[in-house]
């Protein structure tokens, strides 16, 4: 802008000369004004604008510069805007050059935000002959400049009137950059106050809470990274209230944390509403001790820890007979003076928790010796039995008992209640009033009847699952064939090994019905994976001797080949010599039917029953299977050894297949393999899985190694 007034002065000085050389300073003045690019123009002493710039003129949104002229200058702004330009306009009369900034719209009506220079223009006589107006658009930069005052503004705002303290400090946390106004309101100091002193609201903090804060702050500052931390302050004004502060690092291009900003907050009312829920979920309504869900809490607390303690369970006996004696209202003012006699019997840091009905429960921390819990089961039993209550039902009450111990019984909360609820079932059992620890004997028995209790319902709810192990080649391990075998996943124990529950099954009856599931499950399984391409795959299936009684077997298989569309050669049906031998007659007669369907035949745990030659050749076994029992001592006993190579030899002269279980390790595989078994299983090379982990195995292992 100096160079084209100093231009525009040089031209009036030179305009009286001669007409030539005032046409050249006109032309040389116009070109100057154009090559600018702010929106330059001249004006006369009255204000009308006798020539602006080209790129002035596309600015000011005109279709040419001569649109512009002869316009009145000062009516391009408005309000407080034509006060400015009239006042910069008086002042460039006066010959002071005046700049201003303001807002006027182009000739198509957008408003746009100017930063103006008013020059004038002397004569030779020294009068202002005319102005020169340079006008910078400023519009982006005013609309900015407005957008961050009106964010100032909201942040300002937000600050003084929210619950909340937003603070930008060092990396070190050793000086606060900011503190917004918010501090006073959340930790009743000033931002002032942390300015000069950056500890000062460290010295609120409660002493419980300060070294698990400050190891908080030294994580954050160590590892530059986010954290959050909760803790209580003890107000100036003495008020006690529960603080949440988080910490976010902010880097530079380097990755260097530069500062921390974060935002602490008071939430001493959400805390509260949170305890009071908290309260609400772990508290038993009627006794006011904790509930099941506490329990269970601090038991996976105290597992975690690896916290030795005891369980028992407490069970009032006859209870129903007394609530229906003495009423509801009765009944339970008696709970309520039972639980209270349980509370004071024992340490106070026991967990005492009623679990519904007349059930109670009991941890005690730090306790794994059975004379210590003894002697308080016992002291319990007393405090029932003598009547000392002063609840006014006047009952005679006493309780079963039942004590499981971490972790001897059990390494989780679900292990160590059911062998406490066992226990508790066994002390009742065994004439109330006394109590019982968890022991292999009580929970065989007790727990053969829980589950028991179950089959019934278990089919028809779906708790049986397949698992399957691989039958391989012993050289190249390929996987010939697939056993099932049936698990049970029991709602409150978990996945229930075939062991503890197929003798009750056989016992009750109901391994009909899981037998016939079992092999349809198994059939249409296998379907899937050889319409997946395992074309050459097979299944084998345990039956039982009680599924053998009758020919419904023959119709069960033939049905499942028929709706999944097998060839019956890809079902072998594992039988052991026990079931083999209860009938003969009639087993034989069944796998002959079998037979004519084209199913192959296995006798399960060769070895261990009668191993009678003549049924060998009565029932006619596609394959035998080697019982475990000889297979784990394959290495170690060359007798044994003998008398497995004996059978492989034995059965391959009838035309028998061998198949050995139990393989679970390198040597026993060796061993197998050098004896020319035909197939081998075991878990070196399959652990029995679901159907979607081994499809991921694609049915093949890996050789291993020598």
């Amino acid at each position: 802008m100096a160079v084209g007034v100093a231009a525009l002065a040089v031209v009036r000085r030179k305009l009286g000369a001669d007409h030539a050389r005032e046409s050249a300073a006109i032309a040389l003045a116009s070109g100057l004004l154009d090559a600018n690019r702010d929106c330059l123009k001249v004006l006369d002493t009255d204000g009308k604008v006798l020539r602006v710039s080209e790129h002035g003129a596309a600015l000011m949104e005109a279709e040419s510069p001569e649109e512009l002229d002869g316009a009145d200058w000062l009516n391009f702004w408005t309000g407080e805007h034509q006060s400015a330009a009239a006042e910069a306009w008086t002042n460039a009369l006066a010959g002071r050059s005046t700049s201003f900034t303001g807002s006027c719209a182009t000739t198509k009506g957008s408003p746009k935000w100017w930063n103006s220079t008013l020059t004038p223009v002397v004569g030779d006589d020294g009068a202002v002959v005319a102005l020169l107006c340079a006008s910078e658009d400023v519009t982006r930069q005013s609309t900015l400049l407005e957008t961050l005052r009106e964010q100032n503004e909201l942040m300002h705002e937000m600050e003084s009137h929210v619950r909340l303290v937003f603070y930008s400090s060092s990396p070190s946390f050793e000086h606060f950059y900011h503190v917004s106004s918010g501090v006073e309101r959340v930790f009743g100091i000033s931002p002032e106050l942390l300015h000069s002193a950056p500890t000062a609201w460290l010295d609120l903090v409660l002493a419980d809470d300060l070294e698990p804060l400050l190891a908080e702050m030294r994580r954050i500052v160590e590892g530059s990274a986010e954290g959050s931390f909760k803790y209580r302050i003890r107000r100036p004004d003495g008020c006690l209230r529960w603080i949440k502060s988080t910490a976010y690092p902010v880097r530079d291009d380097s990755g260097s944390v530069v500062r921390f900003v974060g935002i602490s907050e008071d939430v001493t009312v959400e805390h509260e509403r949170l305890t009071a829920l908290n309260r609400l979920a772990y508290t038993d309504a009627l006794t006011g001790l904790a509930n099941r869900g506490a329990l269970i809490r601090q038991m996976k607390a105290l597992c975690k820890q690896e916290v030795a303690f005891g369980l028992m369970f407490i069970d009032l006996d006859r209870f129903k007979v007394l609530n229906d004696t003495l009423g509801h209202t009765a009944a339970d003012r008696m709970l309520k003076d039972i639980a209270k006699v349980i509370q004071e019997t024992f340490p106070a840091d026991a967990c005492v928790a009623r679990l519904g009905g007349d059930e109670f429960a009991v941890i005690v921390s730090g306790v794994s010796d059975r004379a210590t819990l003894g002697t308080l089961a016992k002291s319990l039993l007393e405090v029932l039995y003598s009547g000392a209550r002063k609840d006014t039902a006047g009952a005679f009450v006493t309780a079963s008992i039942g004590i499981s111990l971490y972790p001897d019984h059990g390494r989780n909360h679900e292990a160590l209640l059911t062998s406490a609820d066992i226990a508790m079932y066994a002390a009742k059992k065994g004439g109330r009033n006394g109590f019982r620890f968890a022991d292999k004997a009580v929970s065989d028995v007790l727990g053969d009847f829980e589950l028991e209790r179950g089959l019934p319902t278990a089919l028809a709810a779906g708790q049986f699952v397949l698992h399957f192990q691989g039958i391989h080649e012993p050289v190249s391990l390929a996987v010939k064939s697939l056993e099932a075998l049936v698990r049970w996943n029991h709602p409150t124990r978990g996945m229930v090994g075939p062991g503890s529950f197929i003798p009750i099954l056989e016992e009750s009856g109901f391994i009909v019905d899981v037998g016939a599931w079992v092999l349809d499950a198994a059939l249409a399984q296998l379907a899937k994976w050889r319409a997946a391409g395992q074309k050459r795959l097979c299944m084998s299936v345990n039956v039982s001797a009680r599924q053998l009684r009758d020919d419904a077997i023959v119709t069960v298989i033939d049905n499942g080949l028929r709706k999944y569309q097998l060839p019956p050669r890809c079902l072998e049906v594992e039988l052991t010599e026990s079931a083999l031998m209860e009938n003969p007659t009639l087993a034989q007669e069944t796998l002959m039917s079998l037979k004519r369907l084209g199913v192959r035949i296995a006798i399960d745990d060769f070895g261990t029953g009668y191993s009678s030659l003549r049924y060998l050749a009565d029932f006619s076994p596609d394959t035998v299977k080697i019982d475990r029992c000889f297979t784990a001592r394959l290495g170690r006993d060359q007798a044994n050894a003998s008398i497995v190579r004996g059978i492989i030899e034995m059965a391959h002269e009838l035309g028998i297949k061998v198949t050995a279980e139990g393989v679970e390790t390198m040597e026993q595989l060796h061993i197998l393999r050098d004896a020319s078994c035909d197939y081998v299983q075991g878990f070196l090379l399959t652990e029995p899985m679901n159907a979607d982990s081994l499809a991921g195995s694609q049915y093949q292992v890996a050789m291993p190694q020598r």
